[in-house]
């Protein structure tokens, strides 16, 4: 082929001057352009470890930045499951500090949350496992360190994790190379090439805000593309700062997914608010542009205080070619039943707060700072309850709620919400002086969970309270016949070193409820004999096993097997 270089200057808003060169098929790859391809975090493979330590990477081209880094990999390796299946890895701490993984977003039991109170100590290990129960989404993993979250967070101890399931790949959605997870986070360009951490007074009250974006680690990030339709996985990764997302040419996409997995109907918009720890995904398409222009990614400037409106180019996209991604935009989406204001069983109201006086302490709920120990709301297990966010401050508080998905209702009593807040969310960003309306119902765990802002600077100060979700309750009385066969999940779970098994049986027959360790031997036969149709509860003891994951294990006459997973502290 004779090669051809030439200058192609885009005409439209936020194009790059760049040298591009033809390729055979018709195509164009850019060879001087500006900036820095984007990377992508390596992907997790079964069997592997996450080993949390320091690391040199190299970030910027020709030097290297001091991490804090899972598998010496920044961002964090990639976690990719089904649902279904039952997730386990063993998180190695081989850092100084005490660390945890909280997977964001994911419903798991209480021991499994990696909440402060569960910290891994310096140079031990901690097996995290929990089977995959929720629908598909964009979900991600990060430290949750007492006082440690923001600066782990910050260094590098954050990563994507990715749910997948039948209905939405039956979608036709773009899949494979035309699917792509992007992680936003800011850093000071003052300390490049490190990721220093050294919040002042004024960053603790308003978060710290750096002024360089990273996108999934790569500074001023690029993307090539073909002229065809993608998806994008957008997660907030930063630990403060607030993005008003756009194109630079202001330019329409459509947002099918919150944090809870995919919307009921996809919704063109042509901006987006996205705070820490939100995730929405976006489908866009590059059809429209010719080859050799750019499109980028933005951070539209908006008027708030502190400098949370800066405006910063994220990513900027590169058209190189006409390949067709195969994916399309659904036209039916899955459908979302939202929970009936008309059924709320109670209300509770979370005051936020801000001290005037620099320092500790300053960032309450209901006038409340974080106690490891204390227990501040007991929830009803499958309640249906409106939870009001009341932001009395200046500043943005995107609060987060642990071991639930939510429906956002209204926002100072209007009900006409914005695109994003409609579908399963599990956090909420409440701006300065206003007022947030969730309707929330914890139907899978019980045990005790967070309630937090996920501003870290202000959760690490201790704007956070425990909730403790009460025991469910289960129809016990042999005389009720039960419609279907069940086995319901033992409580409490995690226990030490009793707890309750239930079950039903909608007619007589021949029953064994058996318990195993994580090998398949069996350690304990609670059931082993004929019973009447009806109810029932079986407390198992184990006081002489060692702490550590289970297994129990219900047959009933022609009913198949079922299992469930229980955890001893």
């Amino acid at each position: 082929m004779k090669r051809r270089e030439f200058i192609i200057k885009s005409t439209l808003a936020g194009a790059a001057l760049s040298t591009y060169q033809l390729f055979p098929f018709g195509g164009i790859k850019k060879v001087n352009g500006v900036g820095n391809l984007l990377r992508f975090p390596q992907e997790l493979q079964p069997g592997e470890s996450l080993i949390f330590k320091s690391a040199n990477v190299e970030v910027w081209p020709g030097t290297t930045t001091h991490v804090l880094a899972l598998n010496n990999s920044y961002p964090a390796p990639t976690i990719r499951v089904n649902k279904g299946e039952e997730f386990s890895v063993l998180f190695e701490n081989q850092h100084s500090e005490e660390s945890t993984i909280h997977w964001h977003g994911l419903l798991v039991p209480e021991i499994m949350d990696g909440q402060p109170k569960d910290a891994v100590l310096p140079n031990t290990s901690y097996r995290y496992s929990f089977p995959i129960i929720q629908r598909a989404g964009t979900f991600f993993y990060h430290s949750h360190a007492h006082h440690f979250t923001a600066e782990q967070v910050y260094k590098g101890h954050a990563g994507f994790f990715i749910i997948e399931d039948e209905e939405e790949k039956n979608l036709g959605l773009p899949s494979g190379k035309y699917d792509i997870p992007l992680l936003i986070q800011d850093r000071h360009s003052v300390f490049q090439p490190q990721f220093v951490y050294s919040p002042s007074n004024m960053d603790r009250m308003q978060g710290y805000l750096g002024d360089l974006p990273l996108i999934n680690g790569t500074p001023d990030a690029y993307f090539e593309v073909q002229k065809t339709l993608y998806r994008f996985r957008i997660v907030n990764g930063s630990n403060a700062r607030v993005y008003k997302l756009a194109f630079s040419d202001n330019s329409q996409f459509l947002i099918i997914s919150t944090d809870g997995g995919l919307k009921d109907e996809a919704i063109k918009v042509d901006n987006v608010f996205l705070s820490p720890g939100e995730r929405i995904e976006i489908l866009y398409d590059f059809s429209v542009y010719s080859l050799g222009q750019t499109i980028t990614l933005e951070s539209q400037f908006f008027s708030s205080f502190g400098g949370q409106g800066l405006q910063m180019n994220l990513l900027r996209f590169d058209i190189i070619g006409s390949q067709f991604s195969g994916g399309s935009v659904p036209q039916n989406m899955p459908s979302i039943k939202y929970y009936d204001y008309n059924s709320v069983q109670r209300t509770r109201t979370f005051t936020l707060s801000q001290g005037m006086m620099m320092g500790s302490g300053i960032h309450r709920i209901n006038g409340l700072t974080y106690e490891m120990n204390r227990v501040d709301e007991n929830v009803p297990f499958d309640s249906l309850e409106e939870w009001k966010f009341v932001n009395t401050t200046i500043n943005f508080h995107p609060m987060h709620i642990h071991g639930v998905m939510f429906h956002v209702y209204a926002r100072n009593g209007n009900t006409n919400l914005d695109p994003k807040d409609k579908g399963w969310k599990d956090t909420v960003l409440v701006n300065p002086n206003e007022t947030v309306q969730v309707l929330i119902k914890f139907t899978d765990y019980s045990g005790r969970y967070l309630l937090h802002c996920h501003n870290l600077e202000h959760e690490d100060d201790g704007m956070m309270l425990n909730i403790e979700i009460d025991q469910p309750t289960y129809v016990e009385e042999k005389n009720t016949l039960p419609e279907t066969f069940v086995l319901y999940q033992n409580y409490p779970n995690p226990f030490n070193p009793t707890t309750s098994i239930s079950y039903s049986i909608p007619q007589d027959g021949h029953v064994t409820l058996r318990i195993y360790d994580v090998l398949g031997n069996e350690v304990a036969v609670l059931e082993n004999g004929y019973r009447s149709a009806g109810g029932y509860s079986r407390t198992f003891d184990a006081s002489n096993l060692t702490s550590g994951i289970y297994f129990y294990s219900f047959r009933s006459g022609q009913f198949t097997e079922k299992k469930k997973m229980l955890f001893m502290k």
